[in-house]
């Protein structure tokens, strides 16, 4: 297994149209505070313009550009950690208008993981859920001492 692919697997990246280079991580600092980025890049050849829907025969939606998005994900250790995400922008040629490449990993207006969301609502109804198991416990003993 590749670093590039030790990364995709430890930060739970599914979608394979994101990519990482050799030495993509690096630290930094964010707000004063010590930090790691992680350097990724999301590109694909779209089938179709999203704007007009023409389909993409004979080079009619082109690559234009990249954009850099940072993603807050899931603290890995003590710092803060980032991706920084390079997405691939495209033009059409049809309708004039451009549009950025999407993933299924982060929300189009938001920079949080989707999975960041759903896993901290997963441990929070976890951590309930011990928490309600402790107290009924505690209530035994306590009956049970009386």
């Amino acid at each position: 297994m590749s670093t590039c692919n030790d990364i995709s697997f430890l930060i739970d990246v599914q979608d394979e149209n994101i990519t990482f280079s050799p030495g993509c991580v690096t630290l930094g600092e964010y707000n004063g505070k010590p930090c790691k980025f992680i350097s990724g890049e999301l590109t694909y050849d779209p089938t179709h313009c999203e704007k007009c829907g023409i389909k993409n025969e004979n080079y009619v939606v082109i690559r234009n550009g990249k954009q850099t998005s940072r993603i807050t994900l899931p603290m890995a250790g003590t710092s803060l950690t980032f991706l920084k995400l390079k997405k691939q922008r495209f033009f059409c040629k049809a309708c004039r208008s451009s549009f950025m490449a999407k993933t299924s990993i982060v929300e189009t207006s938001y920079r949080n993981f989707y999975n960041y969301k759903k896993r901290i609502m997963i441990h929070f109804k976890f951590k309930a859920i011990e928490t309600k198991s402790l107290n009924n416990n505690q209530k035994e003993s306590r009956i049970k001492a009386a």
